[in-house]
């Protein structure tokens, strides 16, 4: 079973392939996007990037990052809009998609709802068994990837 973690953000993208059975990244990264680039040619190019990943690497399932609106409204909406792009592209390829709030995603990690994004990226580091670099945007999917993986491992032990 091979799930695919999903930080969405229209500037900086963040998806990881976690294989369940090994806990081992598959394939990982994110995608850079110019903030000049008008939003439908970002969305244009998460869309054409995502829909590659997926095919080359055809994940079971896809864990996303709820949004959470904060104080910065309209860069909620912006993030909605590439979550959407995200469903968009499970949807079309039959992958079921499952969500996590930020403050799930860091429990399940760290035990603490609040920990910081360092904290988040070295437990990453560890239950992956990664020594490489990678960027916090794809330490969050990773994380998120891990995070359903121990959420389903969990609701089949209370079964």
């Amino acid at each position: 079973m091979k799930v695919l973690g999903i930080d969405p953000g229209s500037r900086h993208f963040g998806y990881g392939i976690v294989c369940e059975n090994t806990m081992k990244i598959e394939y990982a990264g994110t995608l850079n996007i110019c903030s000049s680039e008008r939003i439908e040619e970002r969305l244009k190019y998460i869309y054409e990037r995502l829909t590659e990943i997926i095919e080359k690497y055809s994940p079971n399932e896809m864990a996303i990052e709820k949004i959470f609106a904060g104080r910065k409204i309209p860069s909620s909406f912006v993030l909605g809009y590439a979550r959407g792009i995200a469903l968009l592209v499970a949807a079309q390829h039959g992958i079921p998609v499952y969500e996590y709030s930020s403050t799930e995603i860091k429990k399940a990690l760290t035990g603490y709802g609040r920990a910081h994004k360092i904290q988040v990226k070295g437990m990453v580091k560890n239950l992956l068994n990664h020594n490489g670099k990678i960027s916090y945007d794809c330490s969050d999917a990773l994380a998120v990837a891990i995070c359903h993986i121990h959420s389903k491992s969990l609701l089949k032990v209370l079964k």
